[in-house]
């Protein structure tokens, strides 16, 4: 949860606050200042004046500095501005026990007074330093001080005591002057410090709207997407009943175009579901040692033809080596890299190519197309951003494939580069890991190719969605399979119950008005007795959801799901079915 603002009192109740804080910090250091000074006046005093009324003075400065060592715990439940106005006027009583000190010198001993006046002028300096964070107690103690002894020094008479008065007129003025400025600059520290605790604020509030927003739009393309893919599902199903029973009738192609609209869709539904899959977290690398020339003839093989259609030149260079990575995830990069640079690419070519980048290899991919500008390059890599698409033009992408290339990046911890420059041409580099070669032959892959032998296999299909259950029945059966269809849970345990239908395999959706699908999986292998294959056939892509089918451990489909894909399940799950 993002913090919450905290409130921030008033600029003139700031100040204030801060200015009692600076006076009770200095308040032990003052006191103990303050009685080094009593002690050296009373000291230099005591051989040329009474001693009873050097003693009365020294008695009534212990008292004062007493009273201010105490003072803050006196007023401890005082308002800022109370404590402040009762510092202020213990500031002028101890002015003016300063400037009594004078009056015990004899004035016959010029020597002796001339120290007092010395003592007294460093005492104001220091004391305007202390007092400097509040002009009120600053005035008090200055002018109750200094002032009184301009006074007395000018009402005495003669030139010597008229230069003293003024020497202490001048010193009074300078360090009031001193105190403002100090003053101006510290209430600015704490105006600079307002605005910052504002800036932040609004910074905190502003993060917090931008969070709102993300969910938001996460939960609306989540929601988007389940809405569009249910009848996208359908559609798809139906055409591949429809190509199985057209056969023959002259309309292939017509089906053919059909499919590739279908197709349009489902490259902007699967692009959605892969930034739902890293945002949830769900993608779980599998790091293994992967072959640079067998990517780079991949590669080749794939995009080559697309090129040549666009009367450009793809060219793959690189020495062989070994990068430690995700082969899906690492493909699903490059595939959308190359793709892109075909796709904005109008005249020359694209080169992809493999060269050492310190300690790993780069995966370079140069055209020669339109360029990005230098402030635009963040962008690129935002969903939905086409800088040079404002049409909209569907063979021009649909603006996630460099955001999910980004996104990848980040999970697999590989860098990625990109440099550009308008009207001249692009390279993206991917620097991924070396390693070293595997020590044993990898183990052959499973054949995910369509398989023919589902004919006669006992399918249950649960599914909310009527259009879906009628596709998916007339479909299952056009491959001869056995099907059994039903809404939910209830309705499919209610049918297993009263008929002798055996499944041995289940397509099932994710989301029902009770429970889940990975629970209704798990109650009807329970009812059944026996680990029927089971595949989650979903168009939910929120975090929540694709965390707990991953944790599940059920093979998932997303929909729409292409019958070739749903017909290569079905052919494993048959083998599988088949007796030892």
């Amino acid at each position: 949860m993002s913090p919450v603002p905290t409130a921030t009192p008033p600029l003139p109740q700031a100040i204030a606050g801060e200015e009692r804080r600076l006076l009770k910090e200095g308040t032990l250091a003052d006191v103990l200042g303050s009685l080094g000074a009593v002690a050296v006046v009373s000291f230099a005093e005591y051989a040329h004046a009474s001693h009873g009324a050097i003693a009365a003075w020294a008695c009534g400065m212990l008292l004062l500095l007493g009273l201010q060592l105490a003072f803050p715990r006196l007023l401890a439940r005082a308002t800022d501005r109370q404590f402040l106005s009762g510092y202020a006027a213990l500031g002028v009583v101890i002015g003016l026990g300063w400037a009594a000190c004078v009056v015990l010198v004899r004035p016959d001993d010029f020597s002796y007074e001339a120290f007092v006046v010395l003592a007294l002028c460093v005492i104001f300096t220091a004391g305007s330093v202390f007092n400097a964070h509040h002009l009120r107690v600053l005035y008090g103690f200055q002018l109750a001080g200094l002032g009184s002894l301009a006074l007395i020094y000018a009402l005495r008479g003669g030139t010597i005591n008229w230069s003293i008065a003024a020497g202490f007129a001048i010193l009074m003025w300078t360090l009031i002057g001193y105190g403002r400025a100090f003053h101006r600059g510290f209430v600015r520290a704490i105006e600079l410090g307002f605005e910052n605790a504002r800036l932040v604020d609004e910074l905190t509030a502003k993060t917090q709207a931008l969070e709102q927003a993300n969910v938001a739009k996460t939960r609306f393309l989540a929601s988007a997407s389940h809405d569009l893919r249910q009848p996208l599902h359908a559609i798809s199903l139906l055409i591949g009943l429809l190509g199985e029973r057209a056969r023959g009738l002259g309309v292939e192609d017509l089906v053919q175009r059909i499919d590739q609209s279908t197709e349009a869709m489902e490259s902007l539904l699967n692009g959605i579901l892969d930034i739902s899959r890293l945002d949830a977290g769900v993608e779980h690398p599998q790091l293994a040692a992967l072959s640079t020339r067998e990517l780079l003839e991949r590669i080749e093989r794939q995009f080559a033809p697309q090129a040549a259609a666009r009367g450009l030149r793809l060219r793959v260079r690189g020495s062989a080596g070994w990068v430690r990575s995700d082969r899906v995830l690492l493909t699903r990069m490059l595939d959308n890299l190359v793709a892109n640079a075909l796709r904005y690419t109008n005249r020359g070519g694209v080169l992809v190519g493999v060269r050492a980048h310190g300690d790993g290899l780069a995966f370079e991919v140069w055209d020669s197309g339109v360029g990005i500008a230098a402030d635009q390059i963040d962008a690129v890599f935002q969903e939905f951003v086409q800088l040079h698409n404002p049409q909209r033009d569907r063979s021009l992408g649909l603006g996630l494939g460099l955001s999910i290339v980004k996104r990848t990046a980040e999970l697999l911890g590989h860098p990625i580069e990109l440099r550009s420059r308008p009207g001249r041409g692009s390279l993206f580099r991917l620097v991924v890991p070396c390693c070293a070669p595997p020590s044993a032959a990898e183990p052959p892959a499973l054949d995910t190719q369509p398989t023919d032998q589902v004919a006669g296999l006992r399918v249950l299909v649960i599914d909310d969605e009527a259009p879906i259950r009628f596709a998916l029945q007339g479909l299952l059966q056009a491959w001869g399979c056995d099907c059994l269809v039903a809404r939910d849970g209830a309705e499919a345990l209610a049918q297993l119950t009263e008929s002798a239908f055996q499944p041995q395999a289940m397509l099932c959706d994710y989301r029902f008005e009770r429970g889940t699908g990975v629970e209704l999986v798990a109650q009807l292998r329970e009812q059944l007795g026996a680990d029927v294959p089971a595949l989650i056939v979903t168009g939910d892509v929120t975090a929540s959801q694709l965390i707990d089918i991953a944790a599940s451990d059920l093979p998932v489909m997303h929909k729409p799901v292409s019958p070739a894909a749903l017909r290569a399940w079905l052919g494993r799950a048959a083998l599988a079915a088949q007796p030892v």
